[in-house]
């Protein structure tokens, strides 16, 4: 649990930071996905495809998240408490598995698609943004 008075996880700078590169991350292998779309098959193609789908929710949702944690820190009548609740600790652990496979077909793509270089760039910016959520996760996990 975290003492009373620190900031709530998702107002800090590791949670904005693991937003955006998620999201980031997303869009790159979308793009990826339909330019290299013919060197890896189809099937492969679209679970790719899906997979940046949902880091692209994921991301919008952490952002969002984000957002809501700075301002109600400024909210002189909070109406609820933003610690140790299920989601918080489980968002962290779904931006950490979906960012590793994410990484993880990046480097796929890497050694059989067309475009080597790019895949591996969005592998490394999976890779850091998994990196985030490992180190932006709560201790424990809540009781309720």
């Amino acid at each position: 649990m975290a003492p009373l008075g620190d900031p709530p996880n998702y107002s800090t700078p590791k949670t904005l930071g693991l937003a955006l590169t998620s999201l980031l991350g997303a869009l790159a292998h979308f793009t990826l996905g339909a330019l290299d779309y013919d060197a890896v098959g189809r099937y492969l193609g679209l679970a790719v495809m899906l997979l940046a789908g949902l880091l692209l929710v994921y991301g919008v949702l952490t952002l969002i998240r984000y957002a809501e944690a700075v301002t109600s820190m400024t909210d002189p009548h909070a109406r609820t408490p933003m610690y140790d609740t299920p989601h918080e600790w489980l968002t962290y652990r779904m931006g950490l598995g979906l960012n590793a496979l994410a990484a993880g077909s990046a480097l796929a793509w890497a050694l059989s698609g067309e475009l080597p270089l790019w895949h591996a760039a969005a592998g490394v910016l999976n890779v850091y943004a998994a990196w985030l959520a490992w180190k932006s996760r709560p201790a424990t996990a809540p009781d309720s």
